[in-house]
Order: C-alpha cells, then structure tokens, then sequence
C-alpha cells in the first residue's frame, strides 16, 4: 500500500466554495435546497436560440420583500444620517474646512495650533498673542463643545504643579489639571 500524500491530507480543511460546494449550493445566503421549494442556483439559463442568450426564470428569481412604505415611516428605527440632514456652518467647517486649503493640513500647521492650545490651557490668565489667526475648524470645534475653550474666563486651575513631566505626558496632565465650572 502507498501512504497518503501529505499535501493531500489537508484538502478537507478547504472552505467550501460554490465551485467546490454541489450544484444546488449557493454561498451568498449559505443554503442549498429550501425545503418546499426549488433549488437556488442561477436566476436563469442560457438559451442556444432566440435574441436573448439568458432567460430569466421567475420562480428561481430570489425576491427581498420590504416593508410597506407606511411601516418604515412609522417605525423607530432610522437609518444613521437621514437624507434631509443638513449640517450647520459651525458643524461643516469643524469637519471639512482644514482640507479646503491648498496645503490642507501639514505637520508644521499642527503643531503650531497644538503649541498655541496647549499654552492657552497652561496659561489661562495670560492667552496667546495669536488669538484673532485662530483656524476656522479649531474655532467651530470650539463652538460646537467638541474641545473646551481655552480663552474663557472659567478654566479653573485645580493644582499648583508642573504640566509637563518625564513620568507622564504633558497631555493627561494638562487634562488632569483644569476643570470646567
């Protein structure tokens, strides 16, 4: 007797597939045969004659019966952004505006606002000097509660330590440190 091969052994570890599957099996709702009812398959066949080369069959044809229109407009579930919402200036330029620029947003750009940010929560007391070339996304953000404000007056400092520190970044500390009232 000759041993199996081992490149044969693994064959049965294939995923089956509608080349690999029975004539009767159909992978895109994964069933075959439906009890009660013809196979599923091809919606049609090939004609040899005619002008049409492929005749649909209504019966193999697979059918999505939706919901009446009253039912949908009736019911609680919405799809996740409905077709008539329209988004307001402020929420438009906190999300599009910083790609509309020829540059779009550079590194430079970025740190420059994050440095300005960041010394504005450092510093309540004291804003930065380049208050009025605020970008627009960063003033909607702002607007919107998205980001607190950093140039109001209710930026309370909690503790009297050091923001930035070698154990933790500057960030958690700087988020730990002030508080809105």
């Amino acid at each position: 007797m000759i041993p199996t091969a081992v490149r044969l052994s693994k064959a049965s570890r294939a995923p089956l597939t509608p080349k690999r599957g029975n004539k009767d099996f159909y992978k895109g709702t994964r069933q075959a045969f439906l009890p009660g009812s013809r196979r599923t398959g091809a919606p049609g066949q090939h004609v040899v004659r005619g002008k049409a080369k492929y005749r649909l069959l209504d019966e193999k044809v697979r059918v999505y019966v939706a919901p009446s229109i009253d039912e949908l407009n009736s019911s609680p579930l919405k799809p996740y952004v409905a077709m008539g919402t329209k988004l307001t200036p402020d929420q438009e330029s906190a999300v599009f505006s910083k790609f509309r620029k020829v540059g779009g947003l550079t590194p430079e750009h970025f740190l420059r606002v994050s440095r300005e940010y960041a010394y504005a929560l450092e510093n309540p007391e004291a804003p930065t000097t380049n208050v009025a070339a605020q970008p627009a996304w960063l003033a909607a953000r702002i607007r919107l509660g998205m980001m607190p404000n950093p140039y109001s007056t209710d930026v309370v400092v909690k503790a009297d330590r050091p923001v930035a520190s070698r154990a933790g970044g500057a960030w958690s500390r700087a988020a730990s440190l002030f508080e809105r009232k």
